[in-house]
């Protein structure tokens, strides 16, 4: 595989802070998401790193623009590696002492940021801190989740979350009992965005590289509770998630869906690489 590495832009003199952010075809997502970090009001130096995998539409002209212009530090594959080992090559190349891992599809409040990093600097056992998502309608996004079973990701994306009494225990996993706006030590958080120092990121391998799309944030979050770490939850600050749901459409619809199947392979390798091992339970910890 050749990858292509372009130098460091002009915000990566030392910077406190390095920006993740892996890039596969998607569009104008790119732009949204780069132009919300640079509004960003922060006290610190941070870097923006690109990883294109492999990219055919007109968001890698877009990003070689932005390199040109040292805005981005932009690293090509020449294959798609996949969410996870994108991941991991962007924070191989990453100079921050926090890493912050972003789909494209995010836009963050000029907050953020800034935020983030503070409240993990007051919490040195915080492994991993996310903030509330909403879609573009303003909606809360239900970004995490208890430790579930096979049958909850079943339920979750087929019909059956409709329908009684799989309801109760679909709305049971997607955490919808809990209080969103208070800050909570949780089980599991969507790869969407979060930070973590890159040490223990690096400590912990990074996402799992058997995944090539699906369930490495979850599997990392697991990782990080048996390493003595906490998830948390961080509703104080938000960002906005253009996330289409997988689930959308009819089921035979669905089962016809290469990404859907992605999604269910990737569950079974979850399952069989935690088989046996208990779940740590969630402590009730209130951690404003």
């Amino acid at each position: 595989m050749k990858t292509a590495i372009y130098p460091s832009a002009k915000r990566e003199n030392t910077p406190l802070v390095s920006v993740i952010v892996v890039n596969y075809n998607h569009k104008y997502f790119p732009k949204m998401c780069v132009e919300a970090i640079e509004k960003s009001k922060t006290n610190f130096k941070y870097e923006i790193i690109v990883v294109d995998n492999n990219s055919t539409d007109e968001s890698l002209p877009y990003l070689r623009n932005l390199h040109k212009d040292k805005r981005i530090r932009l690293i090509e594959s020449s294959k798609n590696l996949g969410y996870g080992q994108g991941n991991n090559l962007g924070v191989k190349h990453a100079k921050g002492q926090y890493v912050i891992i972003s789909n494209t599809d995010i836009v963050v409040h000029d907050n953020t940021m800034q935020e983030l990093v503070d409240y993990l600097k007051k919490h040195p056992k915080a492994g991993i801190v996310a903030p509330r998502l909403r879609y573009y309608n303003g909606t809360i996004q239900p970004s995490c989740r208890r430790n579930m079973s096979f049958w909850d990701l079943v339920i979750k994306r087929t019909f059956l979350k409709k329908i009684t009494p799989f309801k109760k225990k679909f709305h049971l996993y997607l955490m919808e009992d809990f209080n969103h706006a208070e800050v909570q030590e949780v089980d599991l958080i969507t790869g969407a965005y979060f930070i973590m120092k890159r040490t223990i990121y690096l400590q912990m391998g990074g996402f799992d590289s058997r995944f090539f799309l699906f369930m490495e944030d979850y599997d990392l979050c697991r990782t990080l509770h048996y390493a003595g770490y906490k998830v948390i939850y961080y509703p104080k600050v938000e960002a906005v998630h253009y996330h289409k749901r997988l689930s959308d459409g009819n089921l035979l619809l669905l089962f016809l869906r290469r990404i859907f199947w992605i999604h269910i392979f990737s569950a079974l390798k979850y399952f069989w690489k935690w088989r046996g091992k208990p779940l740590i339970p969630k402590k009730s910890t209130n951690l404003k």
